[in-house]
């Protein structure tokens, strides 16, 4: 069930990606023959806001066809044709898909902050596991990690880089009230080269007002945002590498439907991470993605003529192949990964 519901999520923000190509459209005056809530054959249809409406009998995702899209339709154009509109134009609607993925998760986030959520507090610990380095080293709850060998510490990942790095024992520099306190901790090293000491940071629950949680939502989206990157090259490069649901291509649907029964604050976090993993993977280079079509449209405004209909023809090709071959690279780390959990290997 918690997959299930997982599924129909992303396709809330499939429809959601392909309505800000619709927005972008409408504003420079070009209207869609027609916007499909769902895939498949339309089981009903209607019209509204000058323009076609159905209703998919798959209910995932959405598309649109808008008027003056393929140069081959003889219908005439109740707006602006597509092709007709300008080159800055079209690429803004081909990139409006992505930055409404992006917008999604902002507003999802910003969401989240204005009613109130759990975030890290810096370098304070929050807990410490009895019998562990850190417990043994001294180490307390509320103790504020200054520096690490001398080097200034502010978050939590720089005392985790920096003792991940230590190659030894570590000098540990931590407020402790009103006086400063010096530790020493030799750290542990786990699969992935970084330290273990037995700390856990300290989270505190705080309702942001609506303009510095909208803020805070851009922030926290550029970080991200690097992480889906660093996560999708190591699986390219490796899809069968690491735990089944952290390093395969399903990760982000797997962490949205675990979310799904642990609250609605894991399930925001995971919607908006899945909504920016769609908008980068609309960004791929590929003619029959947006990032595709953005470069023929920038190769068009360089040249001042469009790419001819051949070469397109050979690069929509290209691209297919390159989609199938990637999806059976994947795929095929899917099933290794199931495989290897379900024998126990």
């Amino acid at each position: 069930m918690r997959a299930l519901l997982a599924l129909l999520a992303l396709g809330v923000l499939l429809t959601a990606h392909e309505l800000a190509h619709l927005l972008a459209a409408r504003i420079f005056g070009t209207r869609a023959v027609v916007f499909s809530f769902g895939v498949g054959p339309p089981l009903f249809g209607f019209r509204a806001l000058g323009q076609r409406w159905a209703i998919g009998a798959i209910p995932f995702g959405g598309w649109l066809r808008l008027e003056g899209e393929n140069p081959h339709d003889a219908a005439r154009a109740s707006g602006v044709p597509f092709a007709a509109l300008s080159v800055g134009r079209r690429f803004a609607v081909f990139a409006a898909g992505p930055v409404g993925s992006w917008a999604v998760a902002v507003l999802l986030l910003a969401g989240l902050f204005a009613a109130g959520t759990h975030h890290p507090m810096g370098a304070v610990i929050g807990g410490v596991e009895p019998g562990s380095r850190a417990a043994l080293a001294g180490f307390r709850p509320g103790d504020r990690v200054l520096s690490i060998d001398g080097d200034e510490v502010q978050a939590w990942s720089e005392m985790v880089e920096a003792l991940s790095h230590a190659g030894g024992p570590a000098s540990v520099a931590v407020a402790r009230g009103a006086g400063t306190h010096t530790l020493e901790v030799t750290p542990e090293l786990g699969a992935d080269g970084r330290a273990r000491i037995g700390l856990r940071q300290l989270y505190g629950y705080e309702r942001l007002p609506v303009g510095r949680a909208l803020w805070q939502a851009v922030l926290h989206t550029g970080v991200v945002i690097p992480k889906i990157l660093t996560e999708a090259g190591a699986l390219l490069a490796q899809p069968w590498g690491g735990s089944a649901r952290n390093h395969t291509a399903g990760a982000l649907v797997w962490s949205a439907a675990e979310a799904a029964g642990t609250g609605a604050d894991a399930l925001i976090r995971s919607l908006a991470a899945l909504s920016l993993a769609l908008g980068l993977f609309y960004l791929l280079p590929l003619p029959a993605l947006d990032g595709g079509r953005m470069l023929l449209t920038l190769w068009e405004a360089a040249m001042g003529r469009p790419v001819d209909g051949r070469v397109q023809t050979l690069l929509q090709t290209v691209s297919l192949v390159a989609g199938v071959a990637a999806v059976a690279w994947l795929a095929y780390g899917e099933v290794r990964q199931v495989l290897s959990v379900t024998l126990g290997r």
